[in-house]
């Protein structure tokens, strides 16, 4: 039998692991840990063997001669200047090195201990967990065939009642409202920890989950960036509670440090067990081109009876497996890409998961919006217009602003520039369902607006302010007159106060995308006039 350690046996996902294991005829189990009392608990109802150990300390673990470690304690992020040197010990002692971080920093470095691992001609994974290891299986499955991977987003759901360890806790507090660099339209930009929250509502055939807030996080799912060359990779969890999601979203705009409160903030969560459920689940999202046609795929996960904190661990029985096969080529590197869609898929069954993918067409809100008239304009104009994801364009503008008093104060309610000339422009269009948020930035200025098609009509907002918009082509060029306007959503605007817009959208000799924006008050004076050139990135 091969000897596997696991180390942090008495947590929340090392236990899960560890029975997982102690079932397994060819496995000799060695439960690993500090406290003496909890492990001696676990290894006599598993039929284990005890090893009280620290990681600062590896020297027992490696009179044992293993054929495995494990290492499910964590946080990684925590592992102080030399995280990898358990790492290093293990290997350097021939044994094969697991773990199941999903710190991106951490999983990324596992590559420094390649030259170890090649020497002893043993194999470290690193991050083989639900991410990136079970998150890359499934997003390889979803990018094959496409031309150009616009988006790869990741959500992990677990429901209230499922039971949640100090490690985990402390992880998620750790990055509340900190700065980490993010993969966003083929660029790296500054996020923060649990912002920028959407709804997901996972669905499995007739099974649906209503629907749970997800934030961004910061987890090794932002390496699918660079393996699969995605333009934009988001990686999200969330809490079933509402009440929860949101502390933790307005808790980050502080930006205090808060993984110290990890022990009473689990017992305060732990008061709320009885509320939500203990289905968990989670979705793989990809968004690319393929065939010149934008699709959309996706594969949900939903698992019940509090089995969520099971699914961290599910790699690791899949790459145990390749390795007691003499499978695992020898290197440490990341756990991303290393198995398939069906592998996980099977062993997810065992624990009484369901999944699901669906794919399909995505037809850009202008093109709904216009129907036939769209393949009128020009092909700069249509290129514009059909975002897969986030887009961006650079150029000029010559920007003229308002210069009466009402007009004034109408440009800064809108968000509009107050300053004028000619100054560079760039333009970044995110799309997403039926809305695309615009944001442009001209000269020192930069004003948003969110368009939205909701079959009928098409919207703009600009900060309170929401107007309907009579969207047409005319003579090849793209129009958008204001029809009528609301503030706040609800409070009709009256039509003498109503923004006369005059917008056009071409092409000129040189293939360049040309605007050309002019907002007024409806008696006359000049609220902002906008116009200039715009070209792709890349």
């Amino acid at each position: 039998m091969a000897k596997v350690v696991v180390l942090g046996a008495t947590g929340l996902f090392g236990g899960h692991l560890a029975r997982q294991l102690a079932a397994r005829p060819d496995i000799e189990l060695i439960v690993a840990g500090r406290t003496a009392a909890p492990l001696e608990q676990l290894a006599q109802e598993l039929g284990a063997t005890a090893l009280v150990m620290d990681r600062a300390t590896p020297e027992p673990l490696m009179e044992l001669a293993p054929f495995a470690v494990v290492d499910c304690s964590g946080p990684f992020q925590t592992y102080g200047a030399e995280p990898y040197a358990f790492a290093k010990a293990v290997l350097a002692a021939g044994a094969h090195y697991l773990d199941i971080a999903d710190s991106p920093d951490f999983v990324a470095g596992i590559t420094t201990q390649d030259d170890v691992a090649c020497d002893m001609g043993v194999t470290a994974w690193s991050g083989a967990s639900t991410t990136p290891a079970l998150t890359s299986s499934i997003a390889a499955d979803l990018v094959d065939g496409l031309e150009d991977i616009a988006l790869i987003e990741t959500a992990i759901l677990p429901g209230n009642r499922t039971k949640r360890g100090v490690s985990v806790m402390r992880a998620i507090l750790g990055q509340v409202g900190q700065p980490f660099r993010l993969r966003r339209g083929g660029r790296d930009e500054t996020v923060r920890g649990w912002s920028r929250t959407r709804k997901v509502a996972l669905k499995v055939g007739t099974q649906s989950v209503s629907p749970r807030r997800a934030a961004i996080v910061n987890t090794a799912d932002r390496l699918l960036a660079d393996h699969f060359d995605a333009q934009t990779v988001t990686p999200r969890a969330g809490l079933e509670l509402g009440l929860f999601h949101r502390t933790l979203s307005i808790a980050g705009l502080t930006r205090l440090r808060l993984d110290r409160l990890a022990r009473p903030l689990l017992r305060l969560a732990d008061l709320f067990r009885q509320a939500g459920t203990d289905v968990g689940g989670m979705r793989v999202r990809v968004i690319g081109r393929n065939a010149g046609q934008i699709e959309e795929r996706v594969w949900d996960m939903i698992l019940p009876d509090g089995n969520g904190p099971k699914t961290p661990v599910q790699p690791v029985m899949i790459l145990l497996d390749d390795l007691l096969k003499g499978q695992g080529a020898p290197g440490a590197r990341p756990a991303i890409g290393v198995i398939t869609r069906q592998w996980a898929e099977a062993q997810l069954d065992k624990i009484g998961a369901r999944n699901e993918r669906r794919d399909r067409i995505i037809t850009p809100i202008f093109e709904r919006a216009l129907g036939d008239d769209f393949r009128a304009l020009a092909p700069q104009v249509q290129d514009l217009h059909r975002p897969a994801h986030i887009a961006r364009y650079v150029g000029e503008a010559e920007v003229e602003t308002a210069t009466s008093l009402p007009a004034r104060i109408a440009a800064y309610i809108g968000g509009f520039p107050l300053g004028g000339g000619i100054v560079p422009a760039e333009v970044t269009i995110e799309a997403d369902g039926d809305a695309e948020t615009w944001t442009r930035e001209m000269g020192h200025k930069t004003f948003r607006s969110t368009l939205r098609y909701d079959g009928t009509k098409m919207t703009e907002r600009f900060g309170p302010l929401l107007f309907d918009l009579d969207l047409h082509v005319e003579n090849g060029a793209l129009r958008f007159p204001v029809t009528r306007g609301r503030a706040f959503g609800l409070l009709p605007i009256p039509r003498w106060m109503t923004p006369v817009s005059t917008t056009s959208e071409t092409a000129d000799a040189q293939g360049r995308f040309r605007f050309d924006v002019r907002l007024t008050l409806p008696w006359g004076p000049l609220i902002v006039h906008y116009k200039g050139y715009l070209e792709p990135t890349c």
